[in-house]
């Protein structure tokens, strides 16, 4: 079963907290007294173009943030959940770009990119890696420099009591001949595809796990309908 999504695109209420199971922004953390990120909005991230895209984190409560982008400036208040959010409204494909979020502390997020973001899910088949492929894709992963494709990996994890805050590890990762080989073989066959037609940033999510069932990835409440 494979399954390629991009839940931002052309969607008004899209945002970067995508569906992914393991990362829900209702499951809160102990309040932190500095300003911190998830993983996902971590360096190298890629950002939909074309879609208002929701960037969040958590402070200490009732602490004031303003988050930096294109030479723009967004305000947020920490919640009394511990959890702060802002908007940044749609924007075309480009970057590299900076963000700096600053309340107590201070933080940089790298070299992002804006372009087309797609959540590559599924079983053995999308799970596959790159490196299992090598022997007949020799050229393809020879020729592989192009740090324009990017792959965040979700760390394999189990979660019996409910969805979690944050993801447990996982990094945006451009397109070397050594990091392709632990990207998705067809997520990274699907991403040069893209960016050929399109010619913007990709930026791919691999959430699969070998063998796992349709349940498996669906919520309590959604199990009982």
């Amino acid at each position: 079963m494979l399954s390629f999504t991009n839940p931002l695109k052309n969607n008004p209420q899209a945002t970067l907290r995508l569906g992914l199971g393991l990362l829900l922004l209702g499951a809160v953390p102990v309040a932190q007294a500095q300003v911190r990120l998830p993983r996902l909005v971590s360096n190298g991230m890629v950002l939909q173009r074309e879609a208002p895209v929701r960037i969040w984190g958590w402070a200490k409560p009732g602490e004031a943030v303003s988050v930096a982008f294109q030479n723009k400036t967004y305000r947020a208040t920490t919640g009394l959940d511990g959890q702060w959010r802002v908007m940044l409204p749609a924007m075309q494909a480009g970057g590299p770009y900076d963000l700096t979020i600053k309340a107590s502390n201070e933080l940089t997020v790298k070299d992002i990119l804006v372009g087309d973001v797609w959540l590559c899910s599924g079983q053995s088949n999308m799970e596959t890696p790159m490196s299992r492929v090598r022997d007949k894709y020799p050229e393809v992963i020879a020729k592989a420099n192009n740090p324009r494709i990017r792959q965040f990996e979700v760390p394999l994890t189990y979660a019996f009591s409910g969805p979690k805050a944050d993801l447990t590890g996982g990094s945006w990762v451009p397109t070397t001949p050594q990091n392709v080989l632990k990207f998705s073989a067809v997520g990274y066959f699907f991403a040069l595809d893209l960016q050929a037609k399109y010619q913007v940033p990709i930026g791919i999510i691999k959430d699969a796990v070998g063998g796992s069932p349709a349940e498996a990835w669906l919520s309590a409440d959604a199990l009982k309908q």
